[in-house]
C-alpha cells in the first residue's frame, strides 16, 4: 500500500515539473505522460535532448518507447545534430537510439553548417558513421544551384556526396538572363574539392520538349572547385543532337568565375586576298587587375600572324596594349603597335582631371585593313593618332591640352603626317549673379600645327560671348540676343589659311533671335507652328574660305557659328527666317515635323563657302520633313534647293516600311554642291520567317560610278543560347593590297562561349 502511494506521489511530482529523465533522453515539455511503468513517455509541445547533448528534438508530439529505444516525433519537427551542426526539419521522424539512426518517410529538409539545403521525400541518418541516405533528393547550395538526385549518400566525415541519376540546374544569374544552364549525368561524386559526373550533358539553353539547340556531352565532366574550372573528357559539341565538333579535352570556368585563363572559341577565316586561316585565341589572367589575350592565326599560304592584347585596370589607371606580328615567306615582317593609357589625377583645384596617352604605329599602310585586326583601341584603319591629352574641369571651368601626331595612311609618305604641338582649349563660364539678364563665357584655344611637310601654323583664338536670357512679351513673342567678340592671333609659313607673318585680328558679331510659337489643340492632335527669325551683323571681313565644304541644314542654320570655324566670323548683315511645324498625337508622339529656313543678305559675301550658298544674296532653301503616320511607315527628307526652287544642291531621303514580319529601309543621297558630289542608293531588308529565323539583305549602289559597292545576304537562326547563320558577302572595294572579295561562310555563336565561323565555302 505504501508503494502505491509512493508511485502516485512520484507521478504528481513529474507532472508538476514537466521534466522526465530516462536512461538516454531528457524530455522538457508542456505536457508529459508516463505510461507502462515508465517504459512509454508521451509528451507534447516540448524538447527531447539526448543525455550526451548530441541530439536535440523539438516537436509538437513525442512518443518514446524505452524498451525499443525509439522516439517518434511528429508535427513541426526540428532536429539539431550538434556534432556536425546539422539542422533537420520534418513533419515526422523516427529516432532509433540503440542503432543511432534518424529516419523519416515524409518530406524533410536538412541544412548543413554552410547553409546548403537538402530536400528529400525520405532519408536515413546514421549517427554512428555520419552517413545520410536520401531518396529523391533536391539539393540547394549556397549559390542557389539546384541538384536533383534519385538516390544519394552524404558522408559528413569526408564531406562527400555520391549519387546516381543526377541533374543540376545552375543559377541563371551566373550566366546571363534568358539562359537556363544545367547539367545531367548518370552518377555523381562530390566532395569539397571536386565534383565528377559520368556520361554528363551540359547546356545553357532554355528547357523545352525538344532537344536543346546545343549541348556538350562527355564521358566524364569534372568540376575542380579549387581551380574553379569544369573539365570535359572526350566531349562532343552537339547542335540539335547532331555531333558537330569533337574535343578530346575541353574546359571552361565554372559559374562563379568572371575571369579565368583558357582557350576561347576557335574561328576559321577565308578571304580571296589572304587565303584560309585558323585562329584559336587564348585568354590568360595574370592577376586580379591584369589579363592578356593571345590570338595566333595560321594561314594556308605560308603566313603566320600573332596578335596580343594586354589589359590592366587599377583604381585610378586603365591601360590597354595591342600589338601583332605577321610573317610571310620571302617577305618582310608586318606589325602594329597600339597603346592607350588613362590616369585619373587628383588636383585640388579641379573636380575631375585625367591624362590620356595614346600611341599608334603600323609598318604597312593597308595592314590593319587587309587583316581586319580588331581591338577596342583600333578605331580607324586609315588614320593613326598618337597623342598625350590632359583634361580637367570643375563647375565653371573646362581645360583640355593635347599633343597630337596624325598619320594619314592613304596619302603619300611626304605629306601624310600632321603634328600639333600643342593644342589647348579653355572654357570659362561666369556667375550669372551680375544682374545682366544673361551669362558671359570665355573660350580660348590655340595650337602649333605642322602638316603637308612644310606648312606651319601658330594660332591663338580668344572668344568672349554673352548670351541673354529669353524675354516673353505680353503677346507671347520670345526673343533674345547673343554678342561675340573674337580675337585671332596667328603666325604661319606657307599656309593658305593665315598670312605668312605675325597677324592679329579682332572680330565682333551680334545676333538677335525671335520666335512666336502658336499652338492648336484638338481632341486627337496638337499642332505647334513656330515662325522664327534671326538677325545678325558683323562689321568685319570674313577670311577667304570659299573652297571649304560646309554643310548647312535645319539643325545648325540658326547657330551663331554655323560656319563651324573658330578663326573667322560671318561678315556683313543677314537675316535667317523660316518656320517649324510639328503635329503630335494624343500620346505626344511626333507624326509630322517640318522645318524650312532661308538666308537673305543685302550684299553678297564672296568669301563664304560656295558649297553652302551662305554668301549669296538669297541662299538655298533648307528644309527637312519627317513623317510617321503610323507604326508601319516612317519617312525623312532633308534638302537644299537653289533659290530658283527647281534645282537641288543636296538631298537625303530615308524611308522605312514595317509590315508584319518585313522591315525594309532605303536611303538615297545626292549632293551636287561639293567636290566629291557623292551619290548613292542603299537598301536594308529584314524578313522574319518566324520567331527565331530571319533573312536579311543589304546593298549599296554608287550612283556616281553606277557600280554596286557591296552585297550582304544573311540567313540567321537565333534563340536564347545559339545563333547560327549562313552569310554571303561580296565587296567590290579595293585599296592597294586589299582586293575585292566574295565569301560564303557559316557563322556559329554558342552563348555564352563565343563565336566561330567556317572557311569560305565558295
Amino acid at each position: 500500500m505504501k508503494n502505491k502511494y509512493f508511485i502516485l506521489l512520484l507521478c504528481v511530482f513529474l507532472y508538476a515539473s514537466n521534466t522526465v529523465y530516462s536512461n538516454e533522453i531528457n524530455f522538457d515539455s508542456k505536457e508529459i505522460e508516463v505510461l507502462d511503468n515508465g517504459n512509454t513517455i508521451i509528451a507534447s509541445q516540448g524538447l527531447a535532448r539526448s543525455l550526451d547533448n548530441n541530439i536535440e528534438i523539438k516537436a509538437d508530439n513525442f512518443n518514446y518507447n524505452k524498451n525499443l529505444s525509439i522516439i517518434i516525433a511528429t508535427g513541426n519537427v526540428v532536429v539539431k545534430e550538434l556534432t556536425n551542426n546539422i539542422l533537420l526539419r520534418s513533419n515526422e521522424i523516427f529516432y532509433n537510439i540503440s542503432n543511432g539512426k534518424i529516419e523519416s518517410k515524409s518530406s524533410s529538409e536538412i541544412e548543413d553548417e554552410l547553409g546548403n539545403l537538402f530536400l528529400s521525400k525520405n532519408f536515413i541518418f546514421n549517427l554512428k558513421n555520419n552517413l545520410i541516405k536520401f531518396n529523391d533528393l533536391k539539393f540547394l547550395d549556397i549559390q542557389n544551384n539546384t541538384t536533383k538526385i534519385e538516390k544519394a549518400f552524404v558522408n559528413l566525415n569526408t564531406k562527400k556526396l555520391i549519387g546516381k541519376d543526377v541533374s543540376i540546374d545552375f543559377n541563371e544569374q551566373s550566366f546571363q538572363n534568358g539562359n537556363e544552364p544545367r547539367l545531367k549525368g548518370n552518377t555523381i561524386k562530390s566532395d569539397s574539392n571536386k565534383t565528377i559526373v559520368t556520361k554528363g550533358v551540359f547546356t545553357t539553353c532554355k528547357k523545352n520538349d525538344d532537344c536543346p539547340p546545343w549541348e556538350f556531352s562527355a564521358k566524364e565532366i569534372t568540376h575542380d572547385k579549387e581551380k574553379k574550372t569544369i573539365f570535359y573528357n572526350k566531349a562532343w559539341l552537339k547542335i540539335y543532337d547532331k555531333p558537330v565538333f569533337y574535343f578530346p579535352k575541353f574546359f571552361h570556368p565554372d559559374l562563379t568565375v568572371k575571369r579565368q585563363s583558357g582557350f576561347l572559341m576557335p574561328t576559321f577565316v577565308d578571304s580571296s586576298t589572304l587565303g584560309g586561316s585558323f585562329q584559336m585565341p587564348y585568354y590568360h589572367v595574370i592577376s586580379e587587375n591584369k589579363d592578356l589575350t593571345i590570338t595566333p592565326r595560321l594561314y594556308t599560304e605560308d603566313r603566320l600572324s600573332l596578335q596580343s592584347e594586354y589589359r590592366q585596370v587599377n583604381l585610378n589607371t586603365d591601360h590597354t596594349l595591342d600589338f601583332s606580328f605577321t610573317g610571310e615567306k620571302n617577305k618582310s615582317m608586318k606589325n602594329h603597335f597600339f597603346l592607350k593609357s588613362l590616369k585619373k589625377l587628383n588636383f585640388s583645384y579641379f573636380d575631375e582631371s585625367e591624362v590620356d596617352v595614346q600611341l599608334q604605329h603600323v609598318t604597312n599602310d593597308t595592314y590593319l585593313k587587309t587583316y581586319k585586326l580588331e581591338s577596342p583601341i583600333i578605331k580607324d584603319y586609315d588614320v593613326l593618332n598618337s597623342s598625350i591629352k590632359f583634361k580637367a574641369n570643375n563647375e565653371d571651368l573646362f581645360l583640355n591640352i593635347d599633343i597630337d601626331v596624325y598619320e594619314d595612311l592613304s596619302k603619300k609618305k611626304s605629306d601624310r603626317f600632321e603634328y600639333i604641338l600643342p593644342n589647348y582649349e579653355l572654357v570659362k563660364t561666369f556667375d550669372q549673379d551680375l544682374n545682366l539678364n544673361g551669362a558671359f563665357s570665355f573660350n580660348s584655344l590655340g595650337y602649333i600645327k605642322n602638316y603637308n611637310t612644310n606648312i606651319l601654323e601658330k594660332v591663338i583664338i580668344n572668344d568672349l560671348n554673352f548670351k541673354s536670357n529669353y524675354k516673353f512679351s505680353d503677346t507671347g513673342l520670345r526673343s533674345g540676343y547673343n554678342f561675340l567678340i573674337k580675337n585671332v592671333n596667328s603666325d604661319s609659313e606657307n599656309s593658305l589659311n593665315y598670312k605668312n607673318q605675325l597677324n592679329q585680328k579682332l572680330f565682333s558679331m551680334v545676333e538677335y533671335n525671335s520666335t512666336y510659337p502658336l499652338k492648336k489643340r484638338s481632341n486627337n492632335y496638337t499642332n505647334i507652328f513656330k515662325p522664327l527669325v534671326s538677325l545678325r551683323y558683323s562689321p568685319n571681313e570674313t577670311d577667304d574660305i570659299r573652297e571649304d565644304e560646309t554643310r548647312i541644314d535645319t539643325s545648325n542654320i540658326y547657330s551663331l557659328n554655323r560656319l563651324s570655324k573658330n578663326n573667322t566670323v560671318e561678315s556683313g548683315a543677314s537675316m535667317t527666317y523660316g518656320f517649324e511645324f510639328t503635329k503630335t498625337d494624343m500620346r505626344e508622339l511626333d507624326m509630322l515635323d517640318i522645318k524650312v529656313a532661308n538666308i537673305i543678305r543685302p550684299k553678297e559675301n564672296n568669301n563664304l563657302p560656295r558649297s553652302s550658298s551662305l554668301g549669296n544674296k538669297t541662299s538655298d532653301v533648307f528644309g527637312s520633313l519627317n513623317y510617321k503616320p503610323n507604326k508601319y511607315v516612317s519617312t525623312g527628307y532633308n534638302f537644299a534647293l537653289k533659290d530658283n526652287l527647281k534645282d537641288i544642291n543636296y538631298e537625303v531621303l530615308k524611308a522605312q516600311l514595317s509590315i508584319n514580319n518585313l522591315v525594309t529601309s532605303f536611303e538615297y543621297l545626292n549632293e551636287n554642291n561639293t567636290k566629291g558630289k557623292e551619290s548613292f542608293l542603299s537598301n536594308e531588308t529584314i524578313y522574319a520567317l518566324n520567331d527565331t529565323t530571319n533573312l536579311s539583305f543589304e546593298t549599296r549602289k554608287n550612283k556616281k560610278t553606277k557600280l554596286t559597292e557591296f552585297y550582304n545576304l544573311i540567313y540567321q537562326y537565333r534563340n536564347d543560347c545559339l545563333i547560327a547563320a549562313i552569310e554571303y558577302n561580296k565587296d567590290y572595294y579595293s585599296d592597294r593590297e586589299l582586293k575585292p572579295s566574295e565569301n560564303i561562310f557559316i557563322k556559329l555563336t554558342i552563348i555564352p562561349f563565343g563565336v566561330t565561323r567556317s572557311p569560305n565555302l565558295k
